[in-house]
């Protein structure tokens, strides 16, 4: 009964906290300057007088107060209703639906080959601390860290596709995903490598591990039997923090590379203003970060008989 007071309790924060992002960012693009009935006229190609805008603006509803329209906005996603994209007329449900997938493809293979690459190299530097592997790994992992994705990924691509000619661009294909994927891979696993190995050695310093020492107990069974297990409760929620972070889109990286996923449909609805569009992809990376934090909770308690205890 208690843990489920607790979850009660957690859910309704989140709900506010969910009311509150999405209040913040309608008023945010309220104030923002920039006319999105203005935007569409223009990338139609023709002009408009002054009585068509009016009379589209308030066909979408921009022209009433910022209360009523979001609480217009709110009341449509109370019924399951996202809205619909002002440039391309669509639902923006249906084109959640669409560059959804892709965004998860990405997200699921960059995560998995950054948990196969951090977490072994983590705990084979940590094991090996101040030695020469752990120097050299830790000097690359800095470097891959200290390059922009930006800049890696214009490499990448210039090397790889325009010289070489090996991978394709802009392509839902297997060959299309790798560069895009081999550039986040790059960066994250810097950035988890020297993690995974901090939390490792705080492990090893605690009295535990001196205890199992003295008794004889092999290095190997101590760290793969006791300190990994006891050091995956952070490992866990970093993971999961990191994918639910993809989850709404990496932007830059899916621009260069033409994938069309979440941050690139995001990209899109920013530089034409489409409010639907926007607000939409808002509440879907908070509903995911929410969600994800969730889960990440869940999952230690079961790890973790402390968590439980508590």
């Amino acid at each position: 009964m208690k843990l489920l007071l607790r979850i009660i309790r957690r859910l309704m924060l989140q709900i506010v906290v969910l009311i509150g992002v999405t209040f913040l960012t309608f008023l945010l693009i309220y104030l923002a300057p920039g006319d999105p009935v203005q935007i569409l006229f223009e990338s139609r190609g023709r002009p408009a007088s002054d009585e068509v805008m009016d009379a589209e603006r308030e066909k979408l509803g921009l022209d009433q107060p910022f209360i009523v329209q979001y609480g217009n906005w709110i009341s449509d996603i109370v019924r399951g209703e996202l809205g619909t994209s002002i440039i391309t007329r669509r639902p923006v449900s249906e084109e959640l639906k669409i560059y959804l997938p892709r965004t998860l493809m990405l997200a699921f293979f960059t995560m998995l080959l950054t948990a196969l690459l951090s977490i072994p190299l983590g705990i084979f530097t940590a094991s090996r601390a101040d030695g020469y592997a752990d120097r050299i790994i830790l000097f690359i992992s800095y470097l891959m860290v200290s390059i922009p994705s930006f800049f890696l990924a214009l490499i990448v691509l210039y090397i790889f596709a325009l010289k070489l000619d090996l991978f394709a661009i802009r392509t839902e294909s297997l060959n299309g995903i790798i560069m895009p994927v081999a550039v986040m891979t790059a960066g994250m696993s810097g950035w988890y490598i020297r993690q995974v190995r901090t939390v490792i050695l705080e492990q090893m310093k605690n009295e535990y591990v001196l205890g199992m020492r003295s008794r004889g107990i092999a290095e190997r069974k101590i760290l793969y039997g006791h300190v990994l297990k006891n050091s995956m409760v952070p490992i866990i929620t970093l993971l999961g923090m990191s994918f639910g972070g993809m989850l709404g889109g990496t932007a830059i990286v899916e621009c260069i590379f033409s994938w069309e996923g979440l941050g690139y449909w995001a990209v899109k609805a920013i530089s034409a203003r489409d409010y639907p569009v926007i607000l939409g992809y808002v509440l879907w990376m908070a509903v995911i970060y929410i969600l994800v934090n969730f889960i990440i909770e869940i999952v230690n308690t079961l790890i973790d008989p402390r968590l439980r205890r508590s």
